[in-house]
């Protein structure tokens, strides 16, 4: 995994905050979280082989894209579109994704993931036992499982955090 000082604060160049602006400044009050979130970002998205193997990466830009999709955040859905693209993934799987309102119904681990996200999203009360189950039938292990929640969770949380920080204005 990358070291997260090689990589750029991923919330900042999100959000284009200015590393002299008030966004950056008030971060920089919590630099353990800025470090915490930079480092759960590449754990998450620059996974080890182990974890790659388990939801490869390429799969996890197309569910952080519809995750982000889900809360119209046009930036970060964009920032994970491109990330997606630069993995070989097609402009058609990016559009799909962001297109909250059609359901995927491919029958493959892909599919079964994005059907997670969208469940765990919009209606997480509604989970259960055979919604996991459908992940493992679909060739899931647990540690796929859990590298799959964990970003939707991440992104979720990226995703109002960003929201929050932009309340506080441009960086003007």
């Amino acid at each position: 995994m990358e070291n997260s000082n090689a990589t750029p604060d991923v919330i900042n160049t999100i959000l284009g905050a200015k590393s002299d602006g008030k966004i950056a400044r008030l971060r920089g009050d919590r630099p353990n979280q800025i470090e915490e979130m930079q480092n759960y970002y590449l754990a998450i998205f620059a996974p080890d082989a182990v974890s790659d193997a388990a939801l490869p990466a390429r799969d996890r830009f197309l569910i952080a894209v519809r995750v982000a999709s889900h809360t119209n955040s046009t930036d970060v859905t964009d920032w994970y579109a491109e990330l997606a693209r630069n993995a070989g993934v097609s402009d058609s799987e990016i559009a799909l994704a962001r297109d909250v309102s059609t359901a995927w119904t491919q029958n493959s681990k892909l599919g079964a993931a994005v059907r997670h996200a969208d469940l765990l999203v919009t209606r997480p009360s509604a989970t259960g036992r055979g919604d996991l189950q459908a992940l493992k039938t679909l060739g899931f292990s647990p540690a796929g499982i859990a590298s799959l929640s964990q970003e939707i969770a991440y992104v979720s949380y990226q995703v109002r955090l960003i929201a929050g920080l932009r309340a506080f204005g441009d960086e003007s």
